[in-house]
C-alpha cells in the first residue's frame, strides 16, 4: 500500500516540477507534503465510510475532529509502519463506537471521569515527542499551551452537548480518553528507546 502511495505521489511531484511549478531541489519536501495528505484522505475515508456503515457518521465525524486536532499538539504513539498506523486508527476509532456502545447506560459524570483522566495525562506529558522528530524548548512549551488550551475547548464542547442532551459528549470524552492513552503508549515505548 504504502509503494502505491509513495509512486502515485513521485508521478504528482514530477508533473509540477516538468511544469516548473516545483523545483527540482525541493522534491523530497513536495513528496513528503503529498504522501502525508494522501494518508490524511484515507484516515478520513476509512473513518467515515466505518461511521456511515454503523450508522454513526457523525461519532464519526467528531472522532476525526478531536483526535486529529489534538495529537497534532500532545503528540503520543507513533506506529512502526504505514500499515500499522492505519490499523491502529482504525482501531481506536472501533474500540471508541463499542466503548460508547457497551457504556451507554452508565451516569453521565463518568464520562467527564474520562475527560479528567485525559487532562492529567495531557497536563503532565504533553507533547510526547518522536524520536525521529525531536522538538525544541520553545516549541515543547508551544505544544503544551495548546494542548492545554484544547483541552479546555473540549471541555466547553463536551458541556455544552450535555447540557444539550446530546450524547455525542461520549464520543469526544472516549477520544481524548484514547489520545491520553496513546500518549503513555509514545512515554513507554520512548523510556524503552532510551535503555
Amino acid at each position: 500500500m504504502i509503494r502505491i502511495i509513495t509512486k502515485l505521489c513521485s508521478i504528482i511531484v514530477d508533473f509540477f516540477i516538468r511544469q516548473k511549478i516545483f523545483p527540482e531541489e525541493e522534491r523530497e519536501i513536495y513528496q513528503y507534503g503529498f504522501e502525508l495528505s494522501v494518508s490524511s484522505v484515507i484516515n478520513i475515508v476509512m473513518v467515515l465510510a466505518i461511521g456511515i456503515i454503523s450508522g454513526n457518521f457523525l461519532k464519526s465525524v467528531i472522532f476525526y475532529i478531536v483526535f486529529c486536532f489534538t495529537r497534532l499538539h500532545t503528540g503520543g504513539f507513533h506506529a512502526p509502519t504505514y500499515l500499522l498506523c492505519k490499523i491502529s486508527f482504525v482501531s481506536v476509532f472501533l474500540a471508541i463506537l463499542a466503548m460508547d456502545y457497551l457504556l451507554s447506560d452508565i451516569d453521565e459524570y463518568f464520562w467527564f471521569a474520562f475527560y479528567i483522566f485525559s487532562l492529567i495525562i495531557v497536563c503532565r506529558f504533553a507533547p510526547v515527542e518522536n524520536h525521529n522528530k525531536p522538538l525544541t524548548d520553545h516549541e515543547k512549551k508551544r505544544s503544551k499551551i495548546i494542548s492545554i488550551v484544547e483541552m479546555a475547548f473540549w471541555l466547553a464542547v463536551m458541556i455544552l452537548m450535555f447540557s444539550l442532551g446530546c450524547p455525542l459528549y461520549h464520543t469526544v470524552s472516549l477520544t481524548l480518553f484514547f489520545v491520553a492513552d496513546l500518549m503513555l503508549l509514545g512515554k513507554f515505548c520512548e523510556r524503552r528507546i532510551k535503555t
